[in-house]
């Protein structure tokens, strides 16, 4: 128990304790169901926000992988003359050595954005509070083959109003 909260004593112990879980409502149309969140204190909100805005660089490199690798094997395979008849019109693919440029678009911050969400989800979830009070720790992977993608912006939605709740929320208290 922190300095302050000593100070205050018994009753605030009791307020800061139901203060640290919020209950949220997540709808997903034909369903419905509660969910418990843990609202993370100030310091540990800035972590989780350093944490999604910086992915881990593994993370990024897998997604790098994953979007460019069909393309860089096609243009390997097709040779320099296939490239070249590609871009023969307009310069639609750039072939860097540590990034490929597709109609303007760099595939390396396509894999940091996807990175982000990726990792959004993750911080996220990992808020919730289980029912067995066990930590919630699955990856995005594990996240997303249990709930489609749709559920899962629900309930992101439904996490991050919690976590921070807009003006009519606080003024109705």
């Amino acid at each position: 128990m922190g300095k302050l909260s000593s100070k205050l004593g018994k009753s605030y112990e009791i307020v800061a304790d139901q203060t640290k879980i919020k209950k949220a409502t997540v709808d997903l149309g034909e369903v419905k169901f509660d969910i418990r969140v843990r609202v993370p204190l100030k310091k540990e909100m800035e972590e989780i926000t350093a944490k999604i805005v910086n992915p881990p660089e593994d993370k990024v490199a897998k997604l790098y992988d994953k979007f460019a690798a069909p393309l860089r094997k096609t243009l390997e395979e097709g040779g320099k003359e296939f490239l070249e008849a590609i871009n023969k019109e307009k310069q639609t693919i750039e072939l860097l050595d540590d990034d490929l440029i597709v109609d303007g678009k760099s595939v390396k911050q396509i894999a940091t954005f996807a990175a982000i969400e990726e990792t959004r989800v993750e911080e996220y979830f990992h808020l919730l509070v289980s029912e067995t009070n066990e930590p919630v720790t699955e990856t995005y992977d594990e996240i997303t083959s249990e709930f489609p993608e749709f559920a899962v912006q629900e309930i992101l939605k439904a996490i991050d109003q919690a976590i921070k709740p807009d003006y009519k929320t606080v003024k109705k208290n």
